[in-house]
C-alpha cells in the first residue's frame, strides 16, 4: 500500500518527518500555492485535516485544539497576506506556551518584489513570537538537501513540543506546477529526537529553599494561568496546610482546595492601607502564566517582599511584581512536589489572616449579589452560580474573564482563557477548536465586542451539538465604563465603548445555532435552564444588560467591601 502525495521533494520529506513525529491534526485554509501540502496531508489516514477559510479564525481554532490536546497541531495556508492573518493566534500561543506547527506556502525567492500575486517576504514573518523558524529549500535534490530538510523539520517539531512549548514556523517555497503527485510508501522514517533534561532541584538547592520557606513568617504563592494538573494540585494542597503560607489563585489557575484563597481582587481591594503590611509577604513565590488581577500586581509592587522567587523553565526573566530576587528554572509541579516533602513552617497566623478576610468578604459578596439590580453583575452572578458540572469553561476577554474572578468560588470546572496577550480577537474560534477535541461539553462566556469581532469563529462545520455560548450584550465595550480614564471622557461612547445596537440573533441563524435571549432576572432564570438542557444543537443565549449602569454597579461592589470591613 502507498499514498499519493505531492511530487515535491521538500514536501515529501516534511510530511514524512511530521508523521514520524506524531502529528495528528492539520488545520488548512484553502489556497493554491499550498496545494502540494494540501494534497499530501489529506491523503494520509493518520492525519485528520480541518478546513477553515478565515486564517485568523483558523489560527485560534488550532490553538484551542492544541490547548486541550497538549500536543502540536499544524496550521497550513497559502502565500501572501494569508500568512499575516495567523499572527494574533501565534502571538497568543507563544505567551500561553501552546504548541503549533505553522506551515506557510511561499513563492520562490526570485519572485519577491516582482509584482507577482500573493507575494510578500515571509522569512522571519513571526520571528518575535515563535520558538523556532525555518525556510525550506524549494527542492531537495542532493542527499545533503534531504538531510537538511529532515533536520529543520525535526528541530521545529522538537522545539514546539519542548519543555517550554510554543509555536514554530516552517516557510515552504514552492514552484509550479503545484498539483502533480508522487508516491509515498508508509513505514518507519528516521528523525532527530530530543531527550529533554530532567527538571528537579538538586538536594542542596532543595534544602536551602525549603529552609527559607520554613523560616519565613509570611509566604505568599501567586498562581497564574495553568493547565489542569492533578500532581500540581495535590502538592499545593499539601503545602497549603502550612500556617505561614497562603496560596492566591484565579479561575485560570485551575487549582482548588480548602485552604486556597480565591477571588483575589475581592480580597486585595478590601485591605485598608494601614493594614497592608500585615497582609504583605516576606517571601513571594509566583508561577504560571499571566495574572488577571491588576489589584494584586499593584499591591505587591507597592508592598515589597524581602524575597521573590519565580518558578518557570522559560528563559526570559519574568519580574511582574518588580521585586524578583531568584528565578528557579524547574517545572512548577516538580518544584512544589519536592517542597511538599520538606517545608515545615514555624508558628504563624498568616494563612488564617487571609482566610479570615476571604470568609468575611464572601458574606459581603453574597449580600451584594442578592440586592443588586439587573446588570452584568446580576446576570453573571446567576450564570456562574449555576454552571453545569463536568464542562470545559472558556472565558472571553475582556469583561467576562474579569467578572469570573469575582465568582471564582462558584466555579469548579476546568477554565481556559486567552490570557497570553489578552486580546478579544479569537475567543470564539479558540473555544470552538477546544470544544471539538474536548471530552466534555464546552461553554463559552463572552461579551458582545469579542463575539461580534470573532463571529467568523462559527463559520465552519466543526460546531459540536453540545457547544454553548453565553453572550453578555451590554451594547459596547463595558469595561471602559469601569476602568479609570475613558469613563470620564466625552469620547467614551463613540471611541472607547463603541456603543451599538447589534444582536446575535441573525448570526445564530446564519451559522445554524439555536438562539435564546433574555433581558431581565426572572427571564434569565427560566431561559438559562432551557438553554443548558439543549444538547441537540449548538446554541447561543444572548443576555441584554443596561450598559450605562454596569460600570457604576461594579464600582459600588468594590466600595461595599471597603466600607464594611
Amino acid at each position: 500500500m502507498s499514498y499519493e502525495i505531492s511530487d515535491k521533494s521538500s514536501v515529501k520529506i516534511l510530511v514524512q518527518v511530521l508523521i514520524a513525529k506524531g502529528l495528528k491534526e492539520v488545520v488548512i485554509s484553502p489556497g493554491s500555492r499550498n496545494a502540494p501540502l494540501i494534497l499530501s496531508f489529506s491523503s494520509i489516514p493518520e492525519i485528520k485535516c480541518f478546513t477553515i477559510v478565515d486564517e485568523r479564525s483558523a489560527g485560534f481554532f488550532a490553538l484551542g485544539m492544541a490547548q486541550q490536546l497538549q500536543r502540536p497541531v499544524a496550521l497550513l495556508c497559502t502565500s501572501g497576506t494569508a500568512a499575516l492573518n495567523y499572527a494574533p493566534a501565534i502571538a497568543e500561543a507563544f505567551y500561553q506556551e501552546v504548541p503549533l506547527v505553522v506551515l506557510t506556502a511561499d513563492r520562490p525567492v526570485e519572485w519577491l518584489g516582482q509584482a507577482d500575486g500573493q507575494t510578500i517576504p515571509q522569512q522571519g514573518l513571526y520571528q518575535n513570537y515563535v520558538r523556532f523558524q525555518a525556510n525550506l529549500p524549494v527542492e531537495a535534490i542532493l542527499q545533503d538537501d534531504h538531510w537538511y530538510v529532515k533536520r529543520l523539520v525535526s528541530e521545529a517539531f522538537n522545539r514546539a513540543n519542548g519543555n517550554v512549548s510554543g509555536p514554530v514556523h516552517i516557510n515552504v517555497p514552492l514552484r509550479e506546477p503545484l498539483y502533480k503527485k508522487g508516491e509515498l510508501k508508509p513505514g518507519s522514517y528516521n528523525t532527530i529526537d530530543v531527550v529533554e533534561p530532567s527538571s528537579a532541584l538538586s538536594e542542596e538547592n532543595l534544602r536551602a529553599l525549603a529552609q527559607q520557606w520554613s523560616y519565613a513568617k509570611k509566604v505568599m504563592v501567586v498562581c497564574g494561568v495553568c493547565h489542569p494538573n492533578e500532581e500540581l494540585n495535590k502538592a499545593i494542597n499539601v503545602l497549603s496546610q502550612q500556617p505561614n503560607t497562603v496560596f492566591l489563585t484565579e479561575t485560570t489557575s485551575n487549582i482548588k482546595g480548602e485552604n486556597i484563597v480565591e477571588c483575589i481582587d475581592r480580597q486585595v481591594f478590601s485591605i485598608e492601607e494601614d493594614k497592608a503590611v500585615d497582609f504583605s509577604p516576606e517571601l513571594l513565590i509566583s508561577f504560571g502564566g499571566q495574572i488577571v488581577s491588576k489589584q494584586i500586581k499593584k499591591f505587591l509592587r507597592n508592598n515589597a517582599p524581602q524575597n521573590h522567587w519565580h518558578i518557570s523553565l522559560n528563559e526570559e526573566v519574568i519580574d511582574t511584581f518588580q521585586h524578583l530576587s531568584l528565578a528557579v528554572k524547574v517545572k512548577p509541579e516538580m518544584f512544589f512536589l519536592q517542597m511538599a516533602g520538606c517545608v515545615q513552617s514555624q508558628d504563624s497566623d498568616y494563612r488564617d489572616l487571609w482566610m479570615g478576610l476571604s470568609v468575611k468578604n464572601r458574606l459581603l459578596h453574597l449580600d451584594y449579589c442578592n440586592d443588586v439590580e439587573w446588570s452584568d453583575f446580576k446576570a453573571l452572578s446567576h450564570i456562574f452560580t449555576n454552571l453545569p458540572q463536568n464542562i470545559n469553561l472558556q472565558l472571553a476577554n475582556s469583561t467576562p474573564v474579569r467578572y469570573a474572578q469575582l465568582f471564582q468560588d462558584e466555579i469548579h470546572e476546568d477554565t481556559f482563557a486567552n490570557r497570553g496577550t489578552s486580546g478579544i480577537d479569537g475567543s470564539t474560534s479558540t473555544a470552538v477548536g477546544a470544544a471539538y477535541v474536548s471530552q466534555k461539553a464546552t461553554l463559552l462566556i463572552t461579551g458582545d465586542m469579542s463575539f461580534f469581532y470573532d463571529s467568523n469563529g462559527l463559520w465552519n462545520k466543526y460546531l459540536r451539538k453540545d457547544f454553548k455560548i453565553v453572550l453578555i450584550n451590554n451594547g459596547g465595550g463595558g469595561i471602559f465604563r469601569f476602568i479609570p480614564g475613558p469613563s470620564q471622557t466625552e469620547e467614551l461612547e463613540e471611541f472607547f465603548e463603541a456603543k451599538h445596537n447589534q444582536s446575535a440573533k441573525y448570526i445564530a441563524k446564519a451559522f445554524g445555532l439555536r438562539y435564546y435571549s433574555c433581558s431581565g432576572e426572572d427571564e434569565l432564570r427560566t431561559v438559562y435552564n432551557e438553554f443548558l438542557l439543549e444538547n441537540e444543537q449548538a446554541s447561543i443565549l444572548e443576555v441584554f444588560t443596561p450598559g450605562d449602569l454596569n460600570g457604576e454597579i461594579l464600582r459600588n461592589y468594590f466600595k461595599s467591601l471597603v466600607f464594611k470591613i
